[in-house]
């Protein structure tokens, strides 16, 4: 028995204080606390809390204060707590003396060996603590050599941030250094897991080194990444991968397959359920439910029969499929087995093994995390092998990479111990750039908080930011002349993926024949429906497209009953979306869009799917004006009437502060709260407490807002506000919802989206007229009034938008040229009040005032 020294500085005092080897193999960790110390986990709190809370899932753990003794295996006591007897431990000399059972406790410690994991749940259980763990271990050894620097060291005799920074430049230029962390954990992890589905052996192999030798060739990727990230590790945390590595060897993959159609579909999602649960909500990596995506698959091809004839469908030589954000390849899976099927039911079985080999060369997948791409490389090998299909020569066209990253831009060729990976990335943004993509399909993230996250999409390109006017950004083709107020949900990662997937079928080769004929397939939210800041969105798609078939799968709306839900465990709606350009597209003529909505709960939509057929008697035909909504065209003159921001059309988001301690009842209230928020002396509870946001935190500095009312101090960080401030803040009465007057802290370093204009449109006079313009109203009031500037959630708190009656300078806010003509109707003198009254009445006979 051999124990390793873990912590050699009180920095790093949340790892365990020993490593115990056996034989030298890692057996397990004690943590040793001084005497007397609470070794109750219950009662645990602060920095012992913290220790616990990461070591308390290891397989294999003591936990000690000297004369008491704990062992847990994963996360569970075993037996009861050991006490040795004889007194105090720093006064018992010879009289200290332990049970019988002692002897036994440590034996048991001694010969743990790793239990044979035979199933999925098993196998999560296993590695996800230890990756977390190890993730920790690189978290800290950043650290360190940060530490060192500062202190002096030379930057480049770190090895860490040498290999992050490497890392990054190759593969996520984004990426900090707790992204690197996990990346670097779950990437060692996976490909020690790909290493045993070939049945290497890991122990025995002579280092990783070796095992990434052997686990070339259909997996050089993941090969040649964990030989670069554990060639030269930290010594202190090397006992944490012998430790994983010893683990790993446990998995029996002919077992853990045994008896499931697809042993892999839920391993990623499984696994981050256990690793990081809010690491699987940030990435938004939910599976896509087989059921769907079986039906997405059928009626692409449909349309790729019936509408481009390709009557072999994904089976067509020339038919090259693009999943974009391909997670664990459910998309590319599951057309594989399309295919399958379908020759095997055409021209029998024998034939199934040379068409899947062809259509494995014209299947392209890109994945940011490589986890989840290794999931996806295993998933798709096993089932080509099963099939009997020879794997491309070149490798599957699977990578990881950004996918949007600028296509255009020039690779960087890094060293030899690099060049593998960069070479993968270099035939990424080679397809990117120049292959012909038929079909784009998937389920692309989800993240509305995503701006500076789009690359090329977003920015453009860093080659033309030099050129007149900025360059070409492709997501401006989303954009419309004069909806610019509107438009910041454009910066969500699943727009961007729209724009790269439109991008990538109807423009990118518009200069070859028939090189913009193809097909996109998702299913996001359904926010572009209909939402006033999507008419661009929707106005490209009319242009560019032939046709388009939209299914509106939760016609609910927000947070639909969990049992509706075709993904369990998302609120938003959600639509699949079929958009076609045939090579008779003419762009003055808009897209005919049928649209389609399904009911029920989750597996009567299921069903309901599979019922539909692009010809179907089931779809209703969409608006045609060219920024209209997806949305059936009315059966009525409705659509013939003018929209309330016809009439007013300066429209603009209410308030939107991003945090709820500035609103309440009364004003005695909100000092208090500010009180509290500037008094505080510990930085890190200063931000929990003021709740920084993108755009608004505690060294904020900008303009005031207008208004003598309100605070005009802004032009200082709100870090430096003394307790006086909270005093004499100023506060003003806002709408905060219907029929629910507060008050709110007039600071504009307190707001994450202030809305500027409409503060300068308080005026006498002014009447805010407010909607929920982006979902739609079953019952109740179509619109509201408030004298008081409204909060964006004053509707119904799901959003909205202020018409004021007033522009600032007190000019009407009415369409030019209505007022006259209104009033040669009637008869008399119209004046703006009187459109705001008529647009009550008419609305709603019911008025409501707020």
């Amino acid at each position: 028995m051999v124990p390793h020294d873990e912590v050699r500085d009180d920095d790093r005092g949340v790892r365990p204080d020993y490593a115990i080897s056996v034989g030298g193999a890692i057996t397990g960790y004690v943590e040793v606390k001084k005497p007397g110390a609470n070794l109750d986990p219950v009662s645990m709190r602060g920095h012992n809390l913290k220790q616990w809370t990461r070591q308390k899932d290891l397989p294999n753990l003591i936990y000690t204060n000297g004369t008491e003794w704990r062992l847990y295996r994963d996360s569970e006591p075993v037996g009861d707590p050991i006490h040795l007897a004889g007194g105090p431990l720093r006064t018992a000399g010879a009289e200290l003396s332990a049970p019988a059972e002692f002897e036994q406790f440590l034996t048991d410690f001694l010969r743990w060996e790793p239990a044979p994991i035979t199933s999925v749940i098993a196998l999560v259980r296993a590695i996800a603590p230890l990756t977390r763990l190890l993730r920790g271990e690189v978290l800290d050894q950043l650290a360190t050599e940060q530490r060192k620097i500062k202190a002096g060291a030379r930057r480049e005799d770190q090895p860490f941030h040498g290999l992050a920074r490497d890392w990054r430049h190759l593969l996520f230029p984004t990426a900090d250094d707790a992204t690197f962390a996990d990346g670097y954990a779950q990437t060692v992890t996976f490909a020690l897991l790909l290493a045993r589905t070939e049945g290497i052996t890991l122990a025995d192999t002579g280092g990783l080194h070796a095992v990434g030798t052997k686990l070339a060739g259909q997996h050089s990727l993941m090969a040649r990444a964990l030989q670069l990230l554990t060639d030269y590790v930290a010594a202190d945390f090397k006992v944490t991968i012998d430790l994983l590595v010893r683990v790993i060897d446990a998995v029996q993959w002919p077992k853990v397959r045994a008896g499931r159609r697809d042993t892999y579909l839920h391993l990623y999602e499984t696994f981050l359920d256990v690793y990081d649960p809010q690491l699987r909500q940030k990435s938004g990596s939910y599976y896509t439910p087989r059921e769907v995506v079986e039906q997405m698959v059928r009626l692409t091809e449909e349309v790729l029969e019936t509408r481009l004839g390709r009557t072999a469908g994904f089976a067509d030589p020339d038919v090259v499929v693009a999943d974009p954000a391909m997670g664990t390849g459910t998309f590319l899976h599951t057309i594989i087995e399309h295919v399958a099927a379908r020759v095997a039911e055409r021209d029998g079985q024998g034939a199934v093994a040379g068409a899947v080999s062809q259509l494995a060369k014209r299947l392209v997948g890109f994945e940011l995390q490589t986890g989840p791409f290794a999931v996806a490389e295993l998933r798709a090998t096993d089932l080509l092998t099963d099939l009997g299909a020879n794997l491309p020569p070149a490798g599957l066209g699977m990578y990881v990479t950004d996918t949007l990253d600028d296509p255009h831009a020039e690779q960087t060729q890094l060293g030899s111990g690099l060049e593998l990976i960069s070479r993968s990335r270099s035939r990424a943004a080679r397809i990117k750039a120049k292959s012909k993509v038929t079909v784009v399909i998937g389920n692309p993230p989800y993240d509305e908080r995503a701006q500076g996250r789009g690359g090329w999409i977003e920015n453009g390109s860093d080659s033309e930011k030099t050129k007149k006017g900025g360059g070409y950004r492709p997501l401006d083709d989303f954009r419309a002349e004069g909806n610019g107020r509107t438009e910041y949900v454009l910066k969500n990662l699943y727009i961007y993926f729209w724009r790269w997937a439109t991008w990538k079928v109807f423009d990118a080769n518009a200069n070859l024949p028939n090189g913009d004929v193809g097909v996109v397939c998702y299913i996001t939210t359904s926010g572009y429906l209909r939402g006033a800041g999507f008419k661009g969105m929707r106005e490209y798609l009319r242009r560019t497209t032939s046709e388009g078939w939209i299914i509106d799968v939760s016609p609910e709306g927000m947070r639909p009953d969990v049992p509706t839900r075709i993904f369990p465990g998302v609120q938003q709606p959600l639509a699949i979306a079929i958009f076609t350009r045939r090579p008779d597209c003419d762009s003055d003529v808009p897209a005919t869009i049928h649209y389609t909505a399904i009911h029920g709960r989750r597996f009567e939509k299921y069903d309901a799917l599979t019922k539909l057929n692009l010809d179907g008697d089931q779809w209703r035909q969409a608006r045609t004006a060219w920024q209209a909504p997806f949305t059936p065209a009315a059966d009525t003159d409705w659509d013939d009437f003018p929209a309330v921001n016809d009439l007013l059309p300066w429209t603009a988001p209410g308030i939107k502060p991003n945090r709820t301690w500035v609103y309440a009842p009364a004003r005695e209230i909100l000092s208090d709260r500010l009180l509290r928020v500037i008094s505080e002396s510990d930085p890190d509870r200063k931000k929990v407490l003021f709740k920084e946001t993108s755009s608004s935190h505690l060294e904020t500095t900008t303009k005031p807002l207008s208004g003598s009312d309100t605070e005009q101090g802004t032009a200082a960080p709100f870090s430096e506000e003394k307790p006086a401030h909270a005093r004499a803040a100023r506060h003003v009465r806002v709408g905060f919802r219907s029929f629910d007057r507060q008050w709110l802290i007039a600071d504009r370093r307190l707001m994450h989206r202030p809305s500027p204009d409409l503060w300068a449109a308080r005026r006498p006079g002014q009447i805010f007229v407010v909607e929920q313009h982006a979902e739609a109203i079953s019952h109740g009031p179509g619109v509201v009034f408030s004298a008081l500037i409204p909060d964006m959630h004053h509707f119904n708190n799901r959003g909205g938008r202020a018409l004021p009656l007033l522009h600032p300078g007190g000019r009407p806010n009415i369409a030019a040229g209505l007022l006259g003509a209104l009033s040669t109707l009637t008869g008399r003198p119209v004046t703006p009040e009187d459109v705001v009254a008529y647009l009550a009445r008419v609305i709603h006979g019911d008025l409501r005032i707020a």
